[in-house]
């Protein structure tokens, strides 16, 4: 299914309530010739070995720093040997420093989540039981690492793909666990804060209740989770995952709307595939309340952000000298057409089940 390009630009600025910045959309862009670079499609799954004796991510094998993996089956999950973040990271809280020159302990956890035993699979492909295990994983990682005292903030998430840069393509994510909440989290608390104290009513619910998330930018949805395209979509085929029942966090969804969490996620990454004709890298972000006992998380409502880097099946979308330098994103796709594509693609996916 050949992702269309014959869009038409409106030249429009959309705002983003969540992070209070514009989102430029500009179709047209889209159509630009391409003499640029091009990625091709990833290598078959179906030469992707079971289990790989180089891989330091499948069971029983040795990682790199001698530890020996268990003979897991499902989901596992561990420490991570090179963490970017330590419970063991040096405190500076004493220093008599200029306000040009400071710095502050990178205090927290760092964990990796391999979603199964099977080197060959991805979160599209695994079996749904496999799949809603990996939603029980995120869940119990998140219960458990919001209760130690230093942790502020956790954010899981799944870097797919070579595009991406993965160090290790054994399906897995990670969970970075942090002493201090980050600026995006703070973005989102202030905009859903303010959303609160203005219409006393949760900005992502009266977001995704309005007509048009109901029609034109819905993807698909079920019981207790809807897909949407945002209307301020950054990236081209971007869709957030949100619960249609207020939840803080991934910790406070019941054992039914966890499943349904799961199986709308596994039908997207599915949906991706149908879509770029390939096994589609991709970026997730589970998107949880800081955990950093600040009143205003109670007005957090949980998502699920999926960001594709394509644009088209060869082409990346690179955040090149404007975007870099301004902060605001340039969508060559309108957030109305690419949810059209992704509904027909979502409903291929289905008739292959």
């Amino acid at each position: 299914m050949a992702v269309s390009q014959s869009q038409q630009g409106n030249w429009e600025r959309r705002w983003h309530p969540l992070l209070s910045q514009w989102v430029i959309i500009a179709a047209t862009t889209g159509n630009r010739p391409w003499n640029g670079a091009v990625v091709g499609a990833a290598e078959s799954i179906n030469k992707t070995p079971q289990h790989d004796p180089s891989c330091y991510l499948c069971p029983s094998n040795t990682r790199s720093n001698g530890t020996v993996n268990p003979d897991y089956l499902g989901p596992f999950a561990f420490d991570n040997d090179y963490a970017s973040f330590s419970p063991e990271a040096p405190t500076f809280e004493d220093e008599d420093s200029s306000p040009l020159m400071r710095r502050d302990s990178n205090l927290g956890r760092c964990r990796v989540l391999c979603w199964t035993e099977d080197h060959s699979k991805t979160l599209a492909s695994i079996s749904q039981e496999n799949m809603r295990a990996v939603a029980k994983l995120w869940q119990d990682e998140y219960n458990t690492l919001c209760k130690e005292t230093d942790i502020k903030q956790v954010l899981i998430f799944e870097n797919k793909g070579q595009e991406i840069g993965v160090s290790n393509p054994h399906p897995h994510g990670q969970i970075y666990a942090t002493g201090f909440v980050g600026d995006t989290f703070s973005r989102l608390r202030q905009s859903q804060k303010d959303w609160v104290k203005e219409h006393d009513s949760s900005l992502l619910l009266d977001l995704i209740a309005r007509p048009e998330y109901q029609d034109t930018l819905k993807i698909a949805e079920n019981e207790h989770c809807i897909a949407i395209i945002p209307y301020f979509a950054r990236f081209a085929y971007e869709c957030w995952i949100i619960p249609k029942h207020a939840a803080q966090h991934i910790g406070q969804l019941s054992d039914a709307a966890l499943n349904d969490l799961a199986d709308l996620y596994q039908q997207m990454a599915k949906t991706y595939n149908v879509l770029f004709q390939r096994e589609s890298p991709n970026i997730s972000l589970l998107y949880n309340a800081p955990c950093d006992d600040h009143p205003e998380n109670e007005n957090w409502q949980f998502h699920i952000i999926m960001q594709p880097p394509l644009r088209e099946p060869d082409k990346l979308k690179y955040l090149a000298g404007y975007e870099s330098g301004s902060a605001n994103i340039v969508n060559p796709v309108q957030p109305e057409i690419a949810a059209a594509s992704l509904r027909k693609a979502f409903a291929a996916q289905e008739a292959l089940a």
